[in-house]
Parts: structure tokens; C-alpha cells; sequence
């Protein structure tokens, strides 16, 4: 919710359950103290994101979470509130639509974000003309009254309080990010 010039600060990040996480509407972010992070979106245990290999759609989040148990992985799960005019299913239409709308995460084409922003511009009606990385994102979905909680794994040794200073970062970060991805994905 608020800014420095070299972080963002996410607040009030409260330990997350897996039976929590496996419901509802949630912007995942992997690898929170890496530059870049890699984002995801759930949808009732259901998982959606765009990677160098291309786009993965209605993956299981319970592999993903055992991922994150066993390699350590620094995780936050922000939880998005669900519109009225949508359900549950047809959000997870929603984000798939636009996950399988790009061929896959590469320099110049998309980034892991691509889809998110399409989402979150469709359904929560956000202005995202100029949203680049998730920390100009957060901001757009605090307005908009869209984030009803924040929920973490791996993090305890990170917080400050209650809050996450998360890295800000530029393009060539990201890029620099998918090229190294693109290597070890050969």
C-alpha cells in the first residue's frame, strides 16, 4: 500500500493454510524477495500463469504448494475479492482466456504479468495503461477496493511487522530474468 523509492510495502501479510489458499481469488506472488518475482493468479485451487515454456492453465495449486514446502520458497498470496456480476468459474474462464492469449513469457512479447493485467482490467474494471510490474499493480487493486487480504509462506524471516518490503525492479531486471529462465528451460 505504500511506497519508498526502492520498495514497495505490502502490509498486513498474514500466514497463509493451504486450505485457506486453495479457495477464492488469489495474485500469487513466487520467489517475493527475488528480482524479478513470478506471479500467478489462483482461482479455486486452480492455477493460471505464463512462463517461458508457455502458459499453464487450470494447473493444481496443492503442486505448487508442495513446491513451495519443500524448496523454501518465499510466497505471497494476496487474496482478490470476487465481483458480484462473477463467479467462480467464470473467473477462472476469465484468467484463462487471457493466459492462452500469449504464446508464452519472452523479451518483447509478454512478461508473466501480461495476462494478469488483461484480468484484472476485464473484471476489475482497473486502469492499467501504465502497470509495468506487480508493485505499480497493487496500487491500482487497493483502489479499486479489490485486495481483501494478504497471506504469505516462507516469509516470517522477511517481514517487518507485519509487512513485506518488496524490491522494486525494471524491465531489463525482468528480461534479464527470462533470459536466464529460457536457458535452463532448454
Amino acid at each position: 500500500m505504500t511506497t519508498t523509492r526502492n520498495q514497495y510495502i505490502i502490509p498486513n501479510i498474514l500466514p497463509a493454510t493451504e486450505a485457506l489458499l486453495l479457495n477464492d481469488v488469489y495474485l500469487v506472488v513466487l520467489y517475493a524477495t527475488r528480482i524479478p518475482p513470478h506471479l500467478a493468479i489462483s482461482v479455486n485451487g486452480k492455477l493460471f500463469t505464463l512462463t517461458v515454456k508457455g502458459a499453464t492453465v487450470d494447473g493444481e495449486l496443492k503442486a505448487l504448494l508442495k513446491l513451495i514446502r519443500q524448496r523454501n520458497i518465499d510466497s505471497i498470496f494476496i487474496k482478490l475479492s470476487v465481483p458480484a456480476v462473477f463467479t467462480l468459474d467464470q473467473l477462472r474462464d476469465e484468467i484463462k482466456k487471457y493466459t492462452l492469449a500469449y504464446p508464452r513469457v519472452d523479451v518483447g512479447i509478454a512478461t508473466c504479468l501480461s495476462p494478469i493485467k488483461d484480468f484484472c482490467s476485464e473484471v476489475y474494471e482497473a486502469e492499467m495503461q501504465r502497470v509495468n510490474y506487480v508493485f505499480d499493480l497493487l496500487p491500482k487493486l487497493y483502489e479499486r477496493n479489490v485486495i481483501a487480504s494478504c497471506y504469505q509462506l516462507n516469509l516470517d524471516r522477511y517481514l517487518v511487522g507485519n509487512s513485506f518490503y518488496l524490491s522494486k525492479y525494471n524491465m531489463n531486471d525482468i528480461y534479464e530474468g527470462i533470459r536466464s529462465a529460457s536457458y535452463t528451460a532448454v
